[in-house]
């Protein structure tokens, strides 16, 4: 019995010099930023089409999506950046206002690509090729968002990863040496990346304005990307 209390007092002595340590900490946080050019760019485009059978909806689709490969090729835009990223094929209503239902009326397809594209400076003049102006309304393009971006991205995050710490660190000598204490060692640090720029919408209505005869081309402005890098650094303290 005694040996049995003795064993459960030096356990409890364990726990609780073990809490006592984890409570001796320097809880700071540490941040950095950095931008870069992008050097690649990422559009959302869709290829739609309507018509009133299934069938001819496809056609349609497939006729629009042959001009869109066209421009593909023109601008040299490799396999491996071409994905899609959606297709639907859905029937299309109208409320009939007589008969308070809704009728059918045809149907429509809708194939989304997101296709990235190399050379950025091109990218005005990539997105006049594919809305281009035309008589019917039965099938068109339209450009859905923009997303600029970098191949040199995670050199960056690294970059701004070791001074988020880096800041962290000094934050911590810091508040240890007010206090009067010292630093011993690092218990646990914690990272999360955020992508100050988000994609960039584009009204469907733009790129077919931008597309129309006797317009001026469309110029867009890629900017900066900024990557901003947080960190959580745990320090034990003596």
């Amino acid at each position: 019995m005694r040996k049995a209390l003795a064993l459960m007092f030096l356990s409890f002595t364990i726990v609780a010099g073990l809490a006592h340590a984890e409570d001796r900490l320097i809880i700071v946080g540490g941040s950095a930023e950095k931008s870069l050019d992008p050097n690649m760019v990422t559009l959302n485009v869709e290829v739609w089409s309507k018509a009133t059978t299934a069938k001819q909806a496809q056609q349609l689709a497939a006729n629009q999506f042959k001009q869109v490969k066209k421009t593909f090729d023109e601008y040299k835009v490799k396999k491996e950046d071409i994905q899609t990223d959606n297709y639907s094929l859905n029937p299309e209503y109208i409320y009939d206002q007589k008969t308070q239902q809704n009728k059918m009326v045809g149907f429509r397809v809708v194939q989304t690509l997101m296709v990235t594209l190399h050379k950025v400076n091109e990218a005005g003049n990539f997105l006049d090729a594919l809305v281009v102006e035309k008589k019917s309304t039965d099938s068109g393009v339209n450009i859905n968002s923009i997303n600029w971006d970098s191949d040199q991205r995670t050199k960056v995050e690294t970059a701004a990863l070791g001074d988020a710490v880096r800041a962290a660190k000094e934050k911590a000598e810091e508040i240890a040496k007010a206090a009067g204490v010292k630093i011993k060692a690092v218990a646990r640090i914690s990272h999360g990346v955020t992508n100050v720029r988000p994609p960039v919408p584009v009204n469907r209505g733009f790129a077919m304005k931008a597309a129309m005869a006797d317009s001026a081309p469309t110029e867009l402005s890629a900017g900066q990307i900024k990557v901003r890098v947080d960190v959580t650094a745990e320090y034990e303290i003596n």
